[in-house]
């Protein structure tokens, strides 16, 4: 997992690097520049189809666009047939890449300030150099961004490929969101650290494949200069294979219990149980409505299996739980909420789902009783909504989802003090104490009913057998893209990916 930076921490951070070194910041414009052309520059000589011209840049006024003019000086040298347009050419720029735009053109680096003279152009590859990190989506686009990005498609629709330096403009680096204007690129070449926008959702879909170029920074200089708090980490390359004795037994794998199924529901359950089940631990429980029994236990006859407590009384046919999931397809019966009421004081890693959030949403004090676990040094439960269950669960922040779903997520955790899973593309986790991961695995065929049951039972699987419910968590959800990403190759279709194929190729994904 690596650590992801908003602009504001990038300008802390290039601002510490000259403070500590003594170094001058076009240093790192420098080898910002030096990562953008060695990329290139290999794309040019492996395939070059004779265009008139190699590389156009688009560069804006800010140390987006000097790295732009650094770039195009270095490939200038290289070989490369390069041009640069120059959106601002009557204007001063930073002062970093007014160097690098004066060093250019005393090389005798060619200009163009015309946008019908671009137009005629005929580029292998356009460099988008013009807004960067610095692009703030509450803020309008100038004229002549919008107009150039326009160009920008003109380009990339008669067959140029889009390069974007550092971030594609257009696109906010803390949030993702895009400016209708701003363009796809091709590939972005990031550099230092990768950028929140570029990995959580719509961000990630407008950076197309992030390739990060490595500038003089370190972890540890960055983790120093940043603080731990508030750290928000890509889920990648997590190691998802556990080592297990070869003489274990079922008692030492934990036991799972699951809640829910309600008439019309168990396929619900019977996904949830046979993932959990995949995860390998030693006891699966079910505890079901009389009415469901039947097809559960046809089913999936390796559960233990019992009915929902409908009267007063709390069941204990079933041997002690070491983690519980409530609400998977349980609908809105009374005896859900008694279920939860009851769950929410026990020691017990406890998941949240489906109908389970439903009827947590319409009970004044679920807030209270969610803090009142963390108070009482108990794990944090865990949420795990779609986005129309969060607004059901915090109404008033509707706008705020569709504007940066990691502050949402970070605002529903806090409030509840419980690690709450915001599904969907980039899915989002936010911790009671305000890290944050986004996941990097999965893909659209998760776009099904089932899903959501299957990562559950999979979060439930693994909190039973570990202490850490952070890890269970943060493991299945990359554990659940990545299986539909194995899912999709193996079927060569995102498309045709079911809940039960992701279930089949959690094997696979386990030994990557």
């Amino acid at each position: 997992m690596t650590r992801l930076i908003t602009r504001e921490q990038q300008k802390v951070l290039d601002s510490r690097f000259s403070e500590v070194t003594g170094l001058p910041s076009i240093l790192l414009m420098e080898q910002a520049a030096s990562g953008l052309s060695e990329f290139i520059a290999d794309l040019v000589h492996a395939y070059d189809i004779g265009t008139e011209y190699d590389v156009v840049f688009f560069t804006g006024a800010g140390n987006n666009g000097g790295d732009g003019w650094a770039s195009a000086r270095q490939l200038m040298a290289s070989g490369c047939r390069v041009a640069v347009y120059d959106l601002y050419p009557n204007r001063e720029l930073s002062p970093d890449a007014e160097i690098n735009r004066a060093a250019y053109k005393r090389l005798g680096g060619e200009v163009i300030t015309k946008r019908e003279d671009v137009a005629k152009i005929k580029a292998q590859f356009v460099v988008d150099a013009i807004y960067g990190t610095g692009f703030d989506v509450k803020r309008p686009l100038s004229d002549s961004a919008k107009e150039a990005l326009s160009l920008l498609v003109s380009m990339k629709e008669s067959g140029s490929l889009v390069i974007a330096c550092d971030i594609p403009s257009g696109v906010d680096a803390n949030t993702g969101i895009a400016a209708p204007e701003a363009v796809k690129a091709d590939v972005t070449i990031t550099f230092g650290r990768r950028k929140i926008g570029q990995v959580t959702h719509p961000g990630c879909m407008m950076s197309e494949q992030v390739i990060l170029r490595r500038i003089s920074m370190t972890d540890e200089f960055v983790d120093e200069t940043l603080g731990e708090e508030l750290c928000v980490k890509a889920l990648e390359n997590i190691c998802l294979v556990q080592d297990r004795p070869p003489d274990g037994h079922k008692g030492q794998f934990g036991r799972m219990l699951l809640i829910g199924g309600a008439e019309g529901m168990a396929g619900a359950m019977i996904l949830a149980a046979r993932a959990g089940e995949k995860m390998g631990v030693g006891y699966t429980m079910v505890r079901t409505v009389e009415s469901s029994m039947p097809l559960l236990a046809t089913a999936i006859p390796s559960v233990l299996l019992s009915t929902v407590p409908e009267g007063e009384g709390t069941k204990k046919d079933l041997p002690q739980p070491t983690a519980i999931a409530i609400g998977i397809g349980a609908g809105k019966a009374p005896w859900v909420e008694k279920a939860i009421r009851h769950l929410l004081p026990l020691d017990i890693p406890l998941i949240i789902d489906a109908d389970g959030l439903n009827v947590l949403a319409d009970m004044a004090d679920a807030f209270e009783l969610l803090r009142g676990r963390v108070e009482r040094g108990l794990p944090p439960a865990v949420l795990t909504p779609h986005p129309g269950e969060f607004i059901r669960l915090i109404p008033e922040t509707a706008q705020l989802l569709r504007e940066d779903r990691l502050k949402a997520g970070r605002l529903l955790a806090d409030r509840a003090q419980a690690i709450v899973v915001l599904k969907g593309m980039a899915t989002v986790i936010a911790m009671p104490n305000g890290d944050a991961f986004i996941n990097t695995s999965g893909n659209v065929g998760l776009a099904k009913g089932g899903s959501g049951d299957v990562l559950t039972g999979m979060i439930a699987g693994l909190a039973a057998q570990t202490d850490s419910i952070e890890s269970a968590v943060t493991r299945a959800v990359y554990l659940h893209g990545l299986a539909a990403d194995i899912a999709a190759d193996n079927l060569l279709s995102e498309t045709v990916v079911t809940p039960e194929d992701v279930i089949d190729a959690l094997g696979e994904a386990l030994m990557r």
